[in-house]
């Protein structure tokens, strides 16, 4: 009798440690499962991410083909075929704006002059008006000059040494602003003559384009 309970014992503890392990199995199983899903989802994200990276590069670059360069070149002569004769180069129309702009800027009014009195003395010429001398505040030129055709003689005018320097600044201001406007009107007259001369070129080449 004690044999056959303790035989029983044994299968009960045997199916006992049967049942425990097919339990651990299943707990193990799952876990792996579940790790294999992570896994998946993470190397999915991991493509979508890279996706999203090779479209935004090639949003930035792009490459250029045969059929874009041959676009290009197609604009490029049509636009020259627009243009009658060849095309003046940039840095021969940057050197002409230039030249233009240092003929209206600078100009050279000599020596011996403050700073800032040869522009005032220019300024009054430009508008046509008489030069301020020295002690003549208060009064406009225009004042000055009825005053002067009715007698009156002025400070600045009484001083021999002093009226000479004065007419010798007016006369350097006077002279480079002759210079200025007479180089300007030279500027202005070759460019119509040149604009002239394209015109007849145009013209005869569009007399030759109709007869051929």
């Amino acid at each position: 009798m004690e044999e056959e309970q303790l035989k029983k014992a044994q299968q009960e503890e045997k199916q006992a440690r049967h049942k425990h392990g097919a339990k651990a199995d299943k707990k193990e199983g799952k876990r792996k499962k579940e790790k294999e899903k992570k896994s998946k989802k993470h190397k999915k994200k991991k493509k979508k991410k890279s996706k999203s990276s090779g479209e935004s590069s090639e949003a930035e670059w792009v490459e250029v083909t045969k059929e874009m360069r041959e676009a290009e070149a197609a604009k490029e002569k049509l636009e020259e075929a627009s243009m009658v004769g060849p095309a003046i180069p940039e840095y021969l129309l940057q050197k002409e704006a230039a030249l233009t702009d240092d003929h209206t800027k600078h100009v050279n009014y000599g020596k011996d002059m403050l700073r800032g009195e040869a522009a005032a003395m220019a300024a009054y010429i430009a508008q046509g008006k008489r030069i301020p001398r020295r002690g003549e505040i208060g009064l406009s030129s225009t004042e000055i000059t009825e005053f002067e055709k009715i007698g009156y003689v002025m400070s600045g005018t009484r001083h021999k040494s002093m009226e000479a320097t004065r007419l010798r600044k007016e006369n350097q201001v006077m002279t480079a602003e002759e210079k200025r406007l007479l180089s300007g009107f030279t500027h202005d007259e070759r460019k119509k003559k040149e604009e002239i001369v394209l015109q007849q070129f145009k013209s005869f080449i569009e007399s030759k384009k109709t007869k051929n």
